[in-house]
C-alpha cells in the first residue's frame, strides 16, 4: 500500500483503491451485481463530482470509478458508507471476489435462487480474517443452473447448482480440475464448505507454494484437497453449458417479463451515458440493474414490448445490442494514458481491429489486445494475443499476453493483416 492506503496492484478497492494513468481506480464491490435504479444514478455522479467521469465494468462484473484524487476518498467512503457499501477493513474487501448468475431471482429456469447464498458467502469472507490470507486474486463463482451460465468465468471455486431427489444441491468444480465435482453441498452448508476449501487451499499453500486452486490441484492432485476438506469427491465432466451470453444482448423475455443486455464497449461507459441508460430503464419500469461479468448490463423490465421500446431508445446510443457485433469478439484494456505500464492508445486501435471482424461468425474473445504483459482486459488465453509496446505490437497465438510472443515489433497494419488471415 501506498499514500492514503493507495495500492500499486491487479485489485483496487474501495479502501485501498490502485494508481493508473488518469488518477485513482477504486472498484466496488456490489453483492451480486444488482444494483438499485436509485444507487447507479448516485455512482454517476460520483464519477462526475470526484473521478473523470469514465466508469468500467469488470470482468468480474464489478463497477470501477476512474480518474478519482486521494483528497476526496474520504468525501467518496462517506458516500459509499451510506448506501452501505463499504467494508470494515481492506483485507477483508479484497478477498469479497464472488460472481453469481446475473438474473438471479428472476430467471424461472433456474434450479434456485441464489442471492442469499452469495450474500452470506460474501460476509464470511469479509469477517473471517482466517480467510484474508487468500491471493486478491482468488475468486468465487455461484451458478444458478439457469440462463446465463457462469462456464467461461474464471473461478478458483465454483458452485453449480443442480436439481437432485433431495431438492437443489451445488456441484463443486475447482479451477484445473473442471471434470471432477466435489460434493453434493446444501445450499445451507455452501458458506462452511467455501471457508473449507479456503482453509485447506491456504494450509496446503504455505508447503507446496501454489499462488491458486489450479497450482495445488496440479501439484497435490483433486483427491488430497478434498480430503482434507471433508468432501466426497468423484470424476463427472461437466454436461455442455448454455449458449453465449451474447446471444442475450438486446430484447428478450423472461417468463411473463422480459430484460433487455446492453453491452458496453470494451466495458467502458461514460459517467452521462450510465445517467441515460439509468433513466430510460427507470422510466420503462426497470428498479434494477445487473452487472455482468461479460462487460454488459441486464435490464429487467415488465414484459417483453417493454424492453423492445427501452431497445429502441437506447439504439442511438454508444451501447452494444446486437449480439453479432464485431466488438464483442476483441478484448482491451484503457492503455496509455489511462494507465501507467500503456504506452499506446489501446482501445483506439481495438476498434478497428474490431472493424476486421465484421461479418465474421462465431462468439466469444478472438483478439485480445493489451497495453502489457499483464494482460488485465483478459486474463485468459485468446486465439491472437497482441501487447503493445512503444507504437508496435508482439503477437501470440493460442495464448496469453505474459507468453512468449511468435512474432514481434509489428505496425498496426500488419497486425490487420493477420487479423485478416485469422479471420478467412
Amino acid at each position: 500500500a501506498g499514500l492514503h492506503g493507495v495500492a500499486k496492484g491487479w485489485c483496487p478497492g474501495a479502501l485501498r483503491p490502485m494508481e493508473s494513468g488518469d488518477g485513482l481506480i477504486v472498484r466496488l464491490r456490489i453483492t451480486g451485481g444488482i444494483v438499485d435504479v436509485a444507487l447507479a444514478e448516485q455512482i454517476a455522479q460520483w464519477s462526475r463530482r470526484w473521478g473523470n467521469g469514465q466508469i468500467d465494468l469488470s470482468n468480474r462484473g464489478n463497477l470501477q470509478l476512474r480518474g478519482l484524487s486521494a483528497q476526496h476518498l474520504s468525501e467518496l467512503h462517506e458516500a459509499l458508507a451510506g448506501w452501505d457499501l463499504l467494508d470494515g477493513d481492506a483485507s477483508g474487501e479484497a478477498v469479497r471476489n464472488v460472481v453469481s448468475s446475473p438474473l438471479a431471482g428472476l430467471d424461472s429456469g433456474a434450479v434456485l435462487d441464489v442471492r442469499p447464498s452469495v450474500r452470506s458467502l460474501e460476509r464470511r469472507l469479509a469477517s473471517d480474517a482466517e480467510l484474508h490470507d487468500l491471493p486478491g486474486k482468488f475468486g468465487f463463482a455461484i451458478d444458478d443452473g439457469g440462463l446465463l451460465g457462469l462456464d467461461a468465468i474464471p473461478a478458483d471455486i465454483r458452485f453449480i447448482a443442480n436439481r437432485s431427489v433431495d431438492g437443489p444441491v451445488f456441484d463443486i468444480r475447482l479451477a484445473g480440475a473442471e471434470g471432477d465435482r466435489l460434493g453434493p453441498c446444501r445450499p445451507d452448508a455452501l458458506v462452511d464448505v467455501a471457508a473449507a476449501l479456503v482453509r485447506a487451499f491456504l494450509r496446503q499453500r504455505a508447503e507446496t507454494g501454489a499462488r491458486r486452486i489450479c497450482d495445488l490441484v496440479s501439484r497435490r492432485g483433486v483427491d488430497a484437497i478434498a480430503c482434507e476438506a471433508g468432501l466426497a469427491h468423484s470424476c463427472l465432466p461437466r454436461p455442455s453449458g448454455p449458449v453465449s451470453p451474447s446471444a442475450y444482448l438486446g430484447a428478450h423475455a423472461l417468463g411473463s417479463a422480459g430484460f433487455l443486455g446492453i453491452g458496453l464497449p470494451f466495458g467502458a461507459i461514460a459517467a452521462e451515458d450510465f445517467v441515460k441508460l439509468t433513466s430510460a430503464a427507470a422510466a420503462n419500469g426497470a428498479r434494477e440493474l445487473r452487472l455482468t461479468p461479460w462487460r454488459a448490463i441486464l435490464l429487467p423490465v415488465g414484459s417483453v414490448a417493454a424492453a423492445r421500446k427501452l431497445a429502441a431508445e437506447m439504439a442511438e446510443h454508444a451501447f452494444i445490442l446486437d449480439p453479432a457485433d464485431p466488438r464483442l469478439r476483441v478484448a482491451a484494456c484503457p492503455g496509455a494514458p489511462a494507465c501507467l505500464r500503456g504506452s499506446m492508445p489501446i482501445r483506439d486501435e481495438a476498434a478497428g481491429l474490431a472493424a476486421e471482424l465484421s461479418g465474421i461468425s462465431g462468439s466469444g474473445i478472438m483478439i485480445h489486445v493489451s497495453g502489457c504483459e499483464k494482460g488485465c482486459a483478459h486474463p485468459l488465453a485468446a486465439p491472437m494475443t497482441l501487447v503493445g509496446r512503444s507504437g508496435r505490437y508482439d503477437l501470440i497465438r493460442g495464448g496469453c499476453a505474459s507468453d512468449t510472443p511468435g512474432l514481434c515489433d509489428l505496425t498496426l497494419e500488419q497486425v490487420k493483416q493477420h487479423v485478416r488471415g485469422e479471420a478467412k
